[in-house]
């Protein structure tokens, strides 16, 4: 009995068929992934703004974004939030660049964070001596306080500062604490308007994680959170505690 074996073409048939299917799959499995790390993200940064939240709760103030350059140790907002999540991993974020993570907990100096930034400028700043209270924060539920961070990119993309910060669009009334309004100054920045802005970072798919003062959390474009009346021009609406575009 003869056994009939495939041909040549019959088995290129077969091959382009597996090799259309993986470039149709593929993607989708992809996007998928990145769909789960986007999700495993958010949740992590929901649980760090419940912390913010409590210590909020506990010390009628929000943390300053570090504790003055001579205190040793340096605490920094993710030290005084730890105590009240006890999970240092939920400070990495799976998709942020590791570059970012150069920052160490005063409580485990082997143990570094980065890539989620805090809204310094409104809710505490060590620089210039000042935190925010309950009171100043009007609507918490339109206001940014902890989100994806790329810190400040010097042109040719290296990180110069900013690892654990964030900057609205403006620089605030109050000031950065920099002369140029931003978190980063002189070789710490890049060119442009917004050289020196530890700027939020659109690593999942294109948006931002922010978990907002009240509490919740959930996914947006930059372009969204720099501009509250959608007027397509910046405004510090969703950062300035009281949701009003006209406010710095």
């Amino acid at each position: 009995m003869r056994r009939r074996a495939f041909t040549l073409i019959e088995l290129l048939v077969v091959i382009a068929i597996i090799a259309i299917l993986a470039a149709i799959l593929f993607p989708v499995f992809a996007k998928a992934r990145e769909k789960a790390r986007q999700t495993r993200c958010l949740s992590q940064l929901h649980q760090i703004g419940m912390g913010l939240t409590m210590y909020l709760q506990d010390c009628e103030a929000y943390p300053q974004m570090s504790a003055p350059a001579s205190a040793v140790p340096r605490t920094k907002w993710p030290d005084l939030i730890w105590p009240y999540v006890k999970s240092t991993q939920l400070f990495i974020c799976p998709n942020a660049d590791p570059a970012l993570f150069s920052r160490r907990f005063t409580h485990d100096p082997n143990l570094t964070y980065g890539g989620y930034g805090y809204n310094y400028q409104y809710l505490g700043n060590s620089r210039l001596a000042w935190t925010a209270i309950d009171a100043n924060i009007s609507v918490p539920a339109s206001t940014i306080a902890l989100a994806d961070t790329d810190g400040t990119r010097r042109d040719d993309g290296s990180v110069g500062a900013g690892q654990y910060t964030l900057d609205p669009p403006w620089p605030s009334t109050r000031g950065s604490g920099q002369p140029e309004g931003y978190y980063g100054t002189g070789s710490e920045c890049g060119s442009g308007a917004q050289g020196c802005r530890a700027r939020p970072a659109e690593r999942h798919n294109e948006l931002v994680n922010v978990a907002y003062a009240d509490g919740h959390s959930k996914a947006v474009k930059r372009s969204t959170m720099d501009d509250l009346n959608r007027d397509g021009t910046w405004d510090n609406g969703f950062w300035n505690g009281v949701a009003d575009a006209a406010v710095r």
